[in-house]
């Protein structure tokens, strides 16, 4: 069965189509959550943010930490580590590694919230002193993780989500 020419033009045309419009395809992909915030939707990705953050921490790997949160959450901690003259370095990634954050989020959260591409979500200390809150920022192809932070004073789900909106409304 022989193909005619025509067919041959036509697929080549397709193929170069194709080939063009995927050059222009968006290289940063909308944040994928809707305004409601959804644990069963989003609590996954969040909780894979967190393990990668972690394992960096474990292997004492700066580059795969530095892609695995915000460029604003790695000039705080380097800020508070030069009051104590450390160095965001491999070494002080391995003591880090001590204090999980995928530990924060095995339960379930108390409250959470989307805002833009960022997300903030509340956990239930172990402790019973409040919630930790736990921020994520969508880079356009992932979650990366954007710090932490004790809200000694939610005790309940109302000041749980007052917690989060705030962390999430805040810009750095």
């Amino acid at each position: 069965m022989a193909i005619d020419r025509s067919t041959l033009v036509t697929a080549c045309i397709a193929i170069g189509a194709a080939g063009v419009v995927f050059a222009f395809l968006p290289g940063a992909w909308p944040v994928p959550v809707d305004d409601a915030f959804v644990p069963d939707r989003v609590m996954p990705a969040l909780r894979a943010s967190a393990a990668a953050v972690d394992a960096a921490c474990a292997r004492g790997d700066a580059e795969a930490f530095a892609s695995a949160t915000t460029a604003a959450h790695r000039a705080e901690l380097q800020a508070r580590l030069a009051v104590v003259d450390r160095a965001l370095d491999a070494d002080t990634l391995r003591e880090l590694a001590d204090n999980g954050v995928v530990d924060w989020l095995v339960g379930e959260p108390v409250a959470g919230v989307h805002r833009g591409a960022r997300t903030a979500v509340a956990v239930a200390r172990r402790s019973g002193d409040g919630v930790q809150v736990l921020a994520f920022e969508w880079d356009g192809r992932r979650w990366r993780f954007d710090g932490s932070e004790q809200a000694q004073q939610a005790r309940s789900p109302a000041a749980a989500k007052a917690a989060v909106e705030a962390v999430a409304r805040r810009v750095r």
